[in-house]
């Protein structure tokens, strides 16, 4: 198991009272099923170390197979598959030649590197690609687990989709003309090559943000460094609305992912935009036949914390730190299916994928400005009456503040 001596186990237990005291011995957790006979299994990445504990705190549990490296294995960039995945050279090429073939749409950036050193790009695509509008920002990013790839086609394929159509569909040029979309395809490009869900470090990227818990303060330092390269790109950026994709199930996972410290009681909370995001992610799963069927999840839809409390995850990082309104989205069953089914995949996700981006042109938006001489000031707006995180930040260079939410009457605070 490459980066890491951890490995996926099972675990059996009774009920949802247990839970706590699995969150509080800090595993890596990564799903939550229902047995047939009602039991809980729980799956979990877990140290031999970790393994010790497990068993001297009386918890029962078996190894399983690492289906993500499996699955690189099987279908990876150096497998024996029929249509093997693209290496990271060759991902990086597609996205130069968007660049290359459409250079007023496009602008190819490194926004930092890997544990490694290895670049990490992201795509904007903007009808003035490399300057700030009056147009809210919104971005995809994926491959945060590097086995995890599924999202990588999706997203490379958004961008191709945006760029083609430019001009002749206008639904897709409005898109582009309105928004300023960065799409950044591979979170964790060690891991990728590696075939790994950690970094190179043996670290799961998607709990390792400050957190409202476990490490409430929001400051990059301590992190590992692809985190602190996206919290340095959130602070650039205003970003309104995004998500993160996964692959292991068919799910759309929005905030909260925690409401509880590891080892309390958790009590039913609810994010502050709750109905928002439940609308919005419903519009989502509806688009996406095999989501919406879900036969675990009611239309393909979850609060994090009703299936499995992560601590340290992007989307609420985002959510209470940047005011973003980020969902993660599991996008595939297999974390790295066959790369020949990735036609399916992209017809399953692809108006999905379009309607949750045009999202982000609905809410409220406008400009903060110096009354003097209309010079564009740093402000938060707020909603009157809502709790915290309840803010939308102007962009200083032009002034504008953009905020989703549901149609009603409301009053701003800036």
């Amino acid at each position: 198991y490459p980066c890491s001596d951890r490995y996926p186990v099972l675990i059996a237990r009774a009920d949802q009272a247990a839970l706590p005291r699995l969150y509080a011995m800090n595993l890596d957790l990564d799903g939550i099923e229902r047995a047939s006979d009602g039991t809980l299994l729980v799956t979990a990445f877990v140290s031999p170390a970790e393994a010790a504990a497990l068993s001297k705190a009386g918890f029962d549990y078996v190894a399983i197979p690492n289906e993500g490296y499996n699955s690189y294995l099987a279908y990876g960039p150096s497998s024996m598959a029929p249509v093997p995945w693209p290496t990271y050279a060759e991902f990086v090429a597609r996205m130069e030649s968007l660049e290359t073939a459409y250079p007023a749409l496009v602008n190819l950036t490194t926004i930092g590197d890997s544990t490694l050193g290895v670049p990490i790009y992201c795509l904007e695509i903007s009808d003035n690609a490399g300057a700030d509008e009056y147009e809210p920002e919104f971005r995809y990013v994926s491959t945060m687990h590097g086995d995890e790839t599924t999202g990588i086609e999706m997203t490379l394929r958004l961008a191709e989709l945006l760029t083609a159509s430019y001009g002749s569909d206008p639904a897709l040029t409005a898109l582009v003309d309105g928004v300023e979309t960065w799409i950044c395809p591979i979170y964790n490009p060690d891991g990728f090559i590696a075939g790994s869900r950690y970094n190179a470090n043996g670290i799961d990227l998607n709990r390792n943000y400050p957190d409202r818990f476990t490490d409430p303060v929001d400051d990059p330092a301590g992190h590992e460094i692809e985190t602190q390269v996206f919290m340095n790109f959130g602070y650039a950026h205003r970003f309104v609305m995004g998500a993160n994709y996964h692959g292991g199930t068919l799910v759309l996972n929005y905030p909260w992912d925690a409401v509880a410290a590891p080892g309390d009681p958790i009590i039913a909370t609810y994010a502050p935009d709750e109905d928002l995001f439940y609308s919005f992610g419903y519009g989502y799963t509806s688009r996406n036949p095999e989501m919406f069927a879900s036969q675990e999840f009611e239309d393909g839809l979850t609060r994090g914390w009703e299936w499995y409390q992560i601590y340290g995850g992007m989307q609420d990082w985002a959510y209470v730190y940047r005011g973003e309104h980020h969902v993660t989205i599991e996008v595939s069953t297999i974390g790295s299916p066959n790369y020949a089914q990735m036609d399916d995949f992209w017809e399953d996700n692809r108006q999905a994928m379009l309607w949750w981006m045009s999202q982000v042109l609905t809410g409220f938006q406008g400009r903060v400005l110096d009354a003097r001489d209309s010079t564009p000031l740093p402000a938060e707006v707020s909603v009157d009456g809502r709790e915290f995180p309840n803010y939308a930040r102007t962009d200083p260079t032009v002034g504008d503040y953009h905020r989703v939410i549901l149609g009603g009457d409301y009053t701003l605070r800036a």
